[in-house]
């Protein structure tokens, strides 16, 4: 009887110390990562120009690509020359236009084409209506879009109002089945009149898609 106790204290006494020794090593183990492993998540953070963590829990996952580093240097010196845009906040817009496109299977220079548009790379613009932001959403056409980014005045984000703008359009092209012409004028608002915002859209549109196909 002496024995089988002692036998089991011993049992005991091992697997506490193999608890411990896994508990003090899973720390070291989670937070180990190799060098090349880090340099990658830098170059990614830098190439896409990733907003704060407020802005990402809104935005698509990107895996970046070298494709996706050149589109972004492009796109964005095209929209600096063209728009004067600053190269800091063209490369944002850009990187959010790539990460939604991503995320809606939109093209990014079809998102990116919108905005100049509606609002010339302006993020603070508001049309008289009281559309926001560089996609010109309408707060009160979109209640629940509005919520679920944490209110209307987050529409002057730039990561926000892409993410919920690129929502809009792929709601309104599943609407149409894909005809995107009817889909631009239902976000412009002038689906059932006559209006010149598809045909200004699509102009830039492939006069972007020149920009990374040639480039």
């Amino acid at each position: 009887m002496e024995f089988n106790e002692c036998v089991k204290g011993r049992l005991a006494l091992t697997l506490k110390s193999s608890l411990l020794c896994v508990v003090m090593l899973m720390p070291v183990s989670s937070l180990a990562q190799s060098p090349s492993a880090v340099g990658d998540e830098e170059a990614v953070q830098a190439a896409l120009d990733t907003t704060s963590d407020s802005t990402t829990t809104h935005s698509a996952p990107v895996q970046s690509t070298d494709t996706d580093q050149r589109k972004i240097a492009q796109l964005s010196g095209h929209i600096q020359r063209k728009y004067q845009v600053p190269d800091g906040k063209a490369r944002q817009i850009v990187a959010e236009a790539i990460r939604n496109g991503k995320a809606h299977q939109v093209d990014p220079e079809l998102i990116l084409a919108i905005i100049a548009v509606e609002s010339t790379f302006k993020e603070r613009a508001v049309s008289r209506e009281g559309a926001r932001g560089l996609m010109q959403v309408m707060p009160g056409a979109h209640r629940q879009k509005m919520q679920d980014i944490g209110g209307s005045y987050a529409l002057f984000d730039p990561a926000k109002n892409i993410h919920t703008g690129s929502r809009i359009l792929v709601k309104y092209l599943n609407a149409h089945s894909g005809n995107l012409r009817r889909a631009l004028l239902s976000y412009n608002g002038s689906l059932g009149s006559r209006s010149s915002f598809p045909d200004r859209v699509m102009r830039i549109y492939q006069d972007l898609r020149r920009t990374t196909t040639e480039g």
